[in-house]
């Protein structure tokens, strides 16, 4: 009797140890994800913030590139946003996976805010390449990024 309860700890030591460890594992992976879309996204911004500072005045009153710049400010604010709400995660949950111990149905409410800051990252992110895709498509970039360029004449 004592063997098949010593055996039945160990089993089930083994299985916590297992599941503790998956939840770590996935909360790392969760953290590693979201750090590499702010890296990307950080990139994008810089790039947008050097064609602002060197837009002149001529260009916009372009009513292309006033649209876009619009665009940039909305994705600028829903950027931040997101990222004060993955600070404030990361502030208030020092051991969150351990709530990826506990069944869905158990778990108090707020538990799974991780997974939606890294499923609100990926979208906006996807937002940003969209936006920066534009200035290509429209051309709102040239080359010194206050004006557009023209197309070579050929006398």
């Amino acid at each position: 009797m004592a063997d098949f309860a010593l055996g039945l700890t160990k089993k089930a030591v083994e299985g916590t140890l297992s599941r503790v460890q998956s939840a770590i594992d996935e909360e790392n992976k969760l953290k590693a994800v979201a750090q590499q879309d702010l890296v990307y996204i950080t990139g994008e911004f810089q790039m947008m913030q050097a064609f602002l500072q060197a837009a002149s005045k001529e260009r916009t009153s372009n009513q292309v590139v006033m649209t876009w710049v619009r665009q940039l400010r909305d994705l600028a604010f829903d950027v931040e946003d997101c990222v004060e709400f993955v600070i404030h995660l990361d502030n208030n949950s020092a051991f969150s996976w351990v709530w990826r111990l506990v069944p869905s149905c158990m778990a108090p409410p707020g538990t799974g805010d991780l997974d939606k800051a890294v499923a609100d990252l990926s979208k906006l992110k996807a937002r940003v390449e969209e936006v920066s895709q534009r200035n290509t498509r429209y051309n709102l970039i040239s080359d010194s990024g206050s004006t557009p360029t023209a197309p070579d004449q050929e006398d």
